[in-house]
């Protein structure tokens, strides 16, 4: 089984190698790259693979598609200026069906740690675990919902949340007391919870940090 922060690093390292590349480029240096691999295009190859990995099936088939578009633009296969409006009402299509006609697609984790990037996407995640020690939950562009009602946490287990133009919602169960410590710029953190209870089986602190985004804990 992989390490939780596996996931977190193979996209680190991908991102990383993309921006060199680019400001090598933009820097007057000849990489004598292909295009199909080092072009926005696929940036948006990219941006599929990492909601892939993430679970959201749904934006990175989105993001594949757009990928190739470009690329049979970019081929004079198609014209971009002429496909367009399709590309917009088969989005907004896939918006309505999902609401009407498809349940919420939540995949359920007994995993102790959490390790969650939702980046131009969305994640739902329901975590079962019986000695939750707490993790890492990371939203860019995008916005991930965790619900923990069905984990027994560890005393002292941290959870740290980073948002920036995205969000995270955090449903807890009643019994654990919360010590949060949010910093917000341009956006919000606010514990929502209502009838907590009074008799603790666990304290659990939240660190986050918001930038035009916001984070909320519920139960």
């Amino acid at each position: 089984m992989s390490s939780p922060n596996s996931k977190r690093a193979i996209i680190g390292i991908i991102l990383i190698a993309l921006g060199t590349i680019f400001l090598l480029d933009n820097m007057g240096y000849d990489m004598y790259l292909p295009y199909y691999l080092f072009s926005w295009p696929a940036v948006f190859v990219v941006l599929g693979i990492i909601n892939l990995l993430s679970g959201n099936s749904r934006s990175s088939l989105i993001f594949f598609g757009l990928a190739a578009i470009f690329y049979l633009h970019h081929y004079n296969v198609v014209r971009i200026g002429e496909i367009w409006p399709v590309v917009l009402i088969i989005i907004g299509l896939s918006f309505i069906f999902r609401r009407r006609g498809q349940a919420r697609n939540i995949s359920e984790s007994n995993d102790d740690i959490i390790d969650e990037v939702a980046i131009f996407g969305g994640t739902e995640k329901k975590f079962v675990s019986e000695k939750f020690q707490g993790g890492k939950i990371t939203c860019l562009f995008g916005g991930s919902e965790i619900d923990l009602r069905g984990s027994k946490a560890q005393d002292g287990a941290v959870i740290e949340v980073f948002c920036m133009f995205g969000g995270v919602e955090l449903t807890l169960p009643e019994d654990w007391k919360v010590n949060m410590n949010a910093t917000a710029i341009f956006g919000g953190f606010s514990d929502a919870r209502k009838n907590v209870s009074e008799t603790p089986s666990a304290t659990v602190h939240i660190k986050g940090f918001t930038m035009f985004g916001g984070g909320e804990l519920k139960n």
